[in-house]
């Protein structure tokens, strides 16, 4: 027998079988009394006398309003007690074992929830279903016809956000609000809409019929003028499938909105939403807001060009709303929504559900005033597209191989060189992790911190309170680190203190603003380095440009012009399957999705070492230096012959001067 104390009183209860274990656990957690529980085990025992009228101890706990069903939901799924959907249907008689072990072997091979299963095969009534769901999630089964419900709620959950989801709601307090689900156990858009109003969900379920027919009652077909709809959204393109938590500031001081703030503040927090998700589903850097009269244009960064998408109905309730959204923006930022004169630079962090699992993605805003008004663009640094190492940035075998032996040298100085937004950062970090091994302290500065990675000190550059590059790397040293991370050299203090770091047995890595590889030396003179210093302590410099990667769905053979090929080549290939992308709803009919780096890598070596010492031209460097060179246009060109990129895009990204010397030393070697 259990034996449980509670003040002066002991109470006696029947072994730990499965009906009592979930009781014990509730009153050792303190969500129940020891008499509630007796109480609660009387019923049940009574009830199991007909196998129709049994009830969960969960249920009558809830019923008898001697727990809440969200605490009971937080304790069953905390020591995994949920009571399966089989079990209660087998319990009421709904369907045979035969039934369930025929849908049980289904939902192996295809993924479905049982429940969907079941009624596909007709195996169960929808009703007897969404009774054993409220039985498992402890919910009320209710007929909406009989309730009469507030038309004023359609302001707070709109029309066609509820036609989506398949939800009606009920009834609001000051705290909460009631709704009325198909799918009960879908928790994501309960905690969608508890983050937008800040207000407690309650969940009940009806049939479907029932639903959809309070929906035409409480919504009618037309749509007002500045009600927000995306009826016309691409719904491949909607965020149906995860959830963004746009926190704003939680604190103590923080008031709870009144119901007519809560109207207003819904309209601005979906829109926000809808960019916000479709630009992560596009796999967007950046979001371009720009305020034009009377309209708010939206571009989305993709593969480095900015793109308008068709936004359908959307785009007219952004023009609507376009001060809300931009207000509800540099609120997430933390900037002062008053201030519509000056620049304001923000960041927010926001926990996104895809697909059930949970990541965090920071998002950088930048405001500046413009003539029609304030223009924003929102950075997107997803944690989910971090770097993780060099091998997995698709370089060729012999590029790869060669990178790995320099990052895992211990002392020196490695460059990551180009100009902005050819992914230089992205391949920095990605030769820090490939360096890094167990036992070593990576130190870190950086402007901002991207990417956060546990086994790093990673610290951010404030110059405004005197912590820059080179303040840090003074301190670095003092901390007895083995590798040193800058994110830029920008000025002579900084590249001095870093190629003296390199010089005391540090492995240094950073990044430069060059065209080429062998630009990295003339620009470190320039800052006012000794050639000397550089040639003790330089031992790689990885120059690289981005291209846009063919789309996979819409690959196509096409034959290039013949004038183009002639760009590249001294005489023109036989070899090379030719392809590009047609164009699709899939890259937004560009031709292309995804972007691949292009580098090249110099290890200079001693004929090069010496040229650099006798502050020698760069043409006669040059000359030298493609014996310690992996090309960039070595890379290009089998990307091309792999089928991965164009040589219009070649074009595009490449300076001239590389295709010229390209196609000059295949004639002077043909």
């Amino acid at each position: 027998m259990a034996i449980i104390k509670q003040s002066d009183k002991q109470y006696s209860l029947p072994p730990q079988g499965s009906r009592t274990r979930l009781g014990l656990l509730l009153v050792d957690e303190g969500f129940i009394t020891p008499d509630q529980l007796q109480e609660a085990l009387r019923i049940q025992k009574e009830s199991s006398q007909n196998p129709e009228e049994y009830k969960y101890l969960g249920q009558i706990l809830v019923e008898k309003n001697f727990i809440d069903a969200e605490h009971l939901q937080y304790v069953l799924t905390k020591h995994n007690k949920k009571t399966r959907l089989g079990d209660i249907l087998l319990r009421s008689n709904a369907i045979s074992e035969q039934d369930l072990d025929k849908a049980l072997k289904e939902q192996k091979k295809s993924g479905l929830r049982l429940g969907e299963i079941l009624l596909k095969k007709s195996l169960v009534s929808e009703e007897a279903m969404r009774q054993a769901l409220c039985t498992q999630l402890n919910i009320p089964y209710i007929e909406i016809s009989r309730l009469d419900i507030d038309l004023n709620l359609t302001k707070i959950i709109n029309r066609d956000y509820a036609s989506r989801h398949h939800i009606i709601p009920i009834s609001m307090t000051e705290s909460s609000i009631t709704l009325a689900m198909d799918d009960p156990t879908d928790t994501e858009i309960v905690a969608e809409l508890e983050m937008f109003t800040r207000l407690k969900i309650n969940i009940v379920t009806t049939s479907r019929d029932s639903i959809q027919k309070a929906f035409q009652q409480l919504y009618p077909q037309e749509t007002k003028d500045h009600e927000i709809s995306t009826e016309d959204f691409n719904q491949e393109d909607d965020a149906a499938d995860f959830t963004i938590d746009l926190e704003e500031d939680d604190s103590e001081e923080a008031s709870k909105p009144s119901y007519v703030e809560v109207q207003e503040s819904m309209r601005a927090d979906i829109l926000v939403q809808r960019i916000i998700s479709l630009a992560i589903q596009r796999n967007t850097s950046d979001i371009h807001l720009e305020n034009l009269d009377q309209r708010l244009v939206v571009r989305f960064r993709i593969d480095g060009l900015l793109q308008e998408l068709d936004l359908g109905s959307l785009q007219k309730d952004i023009n609507n709303f376009h001060r809300e959204v931009i207000s509800r923006i540099k609120i997430l930022g933390k900037l002062d929504i008053a201030e519509k004169r000056l620049s304001q630079d923000g960041s927010f962090r926001s926990q996104v559900i895809r697909k059930g699992e949970k990541s965090n993605i920071d998002f950088r805003i930048s405001v500046i005033p413009s003539y029609y008004g304030e223009n924003v663009v929102i950075r997107i640094l997803d944690s989910q597209k971090s770097p993780s190492s060099i091998e997995h940035l698709n370089f060729s075998p012999r590029l790869t191989e060669n990178m790995l032996k320099v990052f895992r040298k211990n002392t020196g100085i490695i460059l990551v060189t180009g100009p902005t937004g050819s992914g230089k950062s992205t391949t920095l970090q990605s030769g820090l992790l490939s360096a890094y091994r167990p036992g070593l302290k990576v130190l870190t500065a950086e402007d901002p911190i991207e990417y956060v990675y546990e086994n790093f000190m990673q610290c951010e550059v404030n110059e405004k309170i005197g912590l820059t590059f080179a303040s840090y790397i003074r301190v670095f040293l003092r901390h007895d680190p083995e590798i040193i991370m800058i994110g830029e050299i920008r000025d002579g203090e900084t590249a001095e203190m870093a190629v003296r770091a390199a010089q005391t047995g540090h492995l240094v890595l950073s990044t430069l603003h060059t065209n080429d590889s062998l630009g990295a030396i003339t620009r470190l003179t320039g800052l006012g380095i000794d050639p000397s210093m550089i040639t003790s302590s330089l031992i790689g410099v990885i120059s690289q440009r981005l291209a846009r990667r063919i789309c996979p769905r819409c690959k196509e053979s096409y034959s290039p012009p013949e004038e183009l090929i002639n760009e590249f080549f001294a005489t023109p290939p036989t070899d090379i399957s030719w392809v590009k992308g047609k164009g699709c709803t899939e890259c937004n009919y560009a031709g292309f999705k995804g972007r691949l780096a292009l580098a090249e890598l110099w290890e200079p070596n001693q004929d090069d070492i010496i040229l650099i010492n006798k502050r020698a031209p760069l043409e006669d460097l040059q000359v030298t230096a493609r014996q310690s060179t992996i090309p960039i246009m070595e890379e290009a060109i089998g990307k091309v012959e792999a089928g991965e990129t164009t040589l219009e895009e070649l074009i595009r990204v490449l300076p001239y001067s590389f295709i010229e010397n390209h196609r000059r030393l295949q004639s002077q070697s043909g």
